[in-house]
């Protein structure tokens, strides 16, 4: 079932396949997390013929869940009301849209090519469908967060500590005080100097890191504010969050849903980036003009 969504995701320019990307985006978002009682009302959705007509009692017997079941399912995926539901699987004609060749997994005898085709689709719906999927206010208090702190931390662990020191060197060359760190000893000794001006970027895509969940209960205990990117939205690190930016990727054989989620993680760390300098305007461009003159010095 999960497999037919995701080949469904991907948004394109014709067919009925870009009539689905929200709705089927909106549950994709929530597959790792899907309740027993989710998984069956999503079959339900999707093997019946026309899912729009179904009233919100016969869903709920034909799913074998309680009514209450079904008001928390549609609530979780965005809409307001049952009727809400109702209108977008109609105008998505969800039971007409066949599976779309577009998502598939990378096999033994692929050839180069193939494997740089898929792995490409592959990052294209999980940015689709995060950008479906990610909470804009979020987005939001995560950039304020940015613009207040007196000094921004980038904690991440293996492949995340990479994208915490790409995320560093985008934020210094804006003139921001931006470390990253992917030592847990470094990290519980900053933890332990900061206060309420400091904002960590905490990048974990389980959410479940236990050295880096410590060391950040210690930072949090003294004051200071965190910005969560994860791909789990009910981590023990994304629970701390003041600001939680949900990231969505796929796990193959041959690639681990953390493999695809880092081209996510970047395109939030880009988004960031730039609404800092929309937002700090001409101190934050000649800041950037600053380290482009420092930097081409050296290649002098």
């Amino acid at each position: 079932m999960l497999n037919y969504i995701y080949q469904c995701s991907k948004i394109t320019s014709e067919g009925k396949v870009l009539k689905m990307a929200t709705f089927l985006n909106r549950i994709e978002a929530i597959g790792k997390e899907m309740t027993n009682s989710e998984k069956k009302i999503v079959k339900v959705l999707l093997n019946s013929e026309k899912p729009f007509l179904l009233t919100m009692n016969e869903l709920s017997k034909l799913s074998g869940v309680s009514e209450p079941s079904v008001v928390r399912f549609y609530r979780r995926l965005g809409y307001s009301s049952y009727q809400e539901l109702k209108v977008a699987l109609a105008q998505e004609n969800l039971n007409e849209a066949e599976p779309a060749n577009i998502f598939e997994e990378i096999e033994l005898g692929d050839s180069p090519q193939q494997v740089f085709e898929k792995v490409v689709e592959q990052s294209i719906i999980a940015l689709n469908t995060t950008k479906h999927m990610i909470n804009y206010e979020a987005l939001n208090h995560a950039a304020e967060l940015i613009g207040k702190a007196k000094r921004l931390f980038f904690f991440g662990h293996g492949s995340s500590g990479i994208i915490a020191e790409d995320a560093a060197h985008k934020f210094l060359r804006l003139g921001e005080t931006a470390i990253s760190m992917n030592d847990a000893h470094m990290q519980s000794i900053a933890a332990s100097h900061m206060n309420e001006d400091d904002v960590i970027f905490a990048i974990s895509h389980s959410g479940e890191s236990r050295d880096l969940l410590e060391v950040l209960k210690q930072a949090k205990a003294n004051g200071a504010r965190l910005i969560v990117i994860t791909g789990f939205s009910k981590s023990s690190i994304a629970q701390m969050a003041d600001a939680l930016l949900v990231t969505s990727a796929k796990e193959t054989e041959f690639r681990s849903d953390a493999m695809v989620s880092r081209i996510v993680q970047l395109a939030i760390i880009d988004s960031l980036s730039v609404i800092t300098v929309l937002r700090k305007g001409k101190v934050a461009i000649d800041a950037v003009n600053r380290s482009r003159l420092a930097v081409a010095k050296l290649k002098t």
